[in-house]
């Protein structure tokens, strides 16, 4: 399926925003947009490339070249991506442990799902996730759309701690938060694994554009 043609807008003085124009979570917009940022890592003119759900951040140096020839770089690049382009990320499996002392929101989507705990586990682990964004904290993933009957709305006071590896719910969205912090998403499994360590070679465990595959265990060691 083809895509919209994106806006290409001014982001401040060295910066462009290419934006997809979609309502809500679109994974044709979103494959585009991280075959595009791929494509736009090629040049080092740019100081940063950011993708995120429908948009990609494309930083620049004002000293090194104008916006107009900004603008027109991204504009060749995007009309030379194919139509129907496939991503090829990394694919990642996280194990977790669902519920229990790890998943301290389970009971709540118990009861706005109306499933059990066993449906919960098999519902959102039973799909790949597409890393869409990292932030707002070192580590942490926005995933790719839930599915349905899993979508929950966020607390409405963040709780003060929130423990590293903790898989959370969020409206549509799932995620995955890097690094101890406060936060306000339904949580509902831990995993083990470190998506954030500053004594790695490489810091982050996953980038924007690679899978996401929950694995559930009981024997995941914390």
């Amino acid at each position: 399926m083809s895509v919209k043609p994106p806006r290409i807008l001014p982001y401040g003085d060295s910066a462009v925003l290419v934006d997809y124009e979609v309502e809500g979570y679109s994974e044709t917009a979103n494959t585009h947009l991280h075959h595009a940022a791929k494509a736009l890592r090629g040049d080092p003119v740019w100081q940063e490339i950011v993708p995120s759900y429908k948009s990609i951040l494309c930083v620049f140096d004002l000293a090194t070249i104008s916006m107009e020839s900004a603008t027109s770089k991204i504009e060749k690049t995007l009309s030379q991506l194919p139509q129907t382009p496939k991503v090829s990320g990394k694919i990642i499996e996280i194990p977790v442990a669902y519920g229990g002392e790890f998943g301290p929101d389970m009971a709540a989507i118990k009861k706005s799902s109306g499933l059990t705990q066993s449906q919960i586990i098999d519902t959102h682990s039973g799909q790949d996730y597409r890393v869409c964004m990292m932030g707002f904290i070192p580590g942490f993933c926005f995933l790719s759309e839930i599915p349905s009957v899993l979508k929950h709305p966020r607390h409405p006071t963040p709780r003060a701690d929130v423990p590293a590896g903790s898989v959370g719910i969020a409206g549509w969205q799932t995620g995955i938060y890097g690094l101890d912090s406060p936060g306000g998403w339904q949580i509902i499994g831990r995993t083990p694994l470190k998506l954030f360590d500053k004594t790695r070679e490489n810091l982050f465990l996953m980038e924007a554009g690679d899978t996401i595959r929950f694995i559930p265990s009981s024997k995941a060691i914390f």
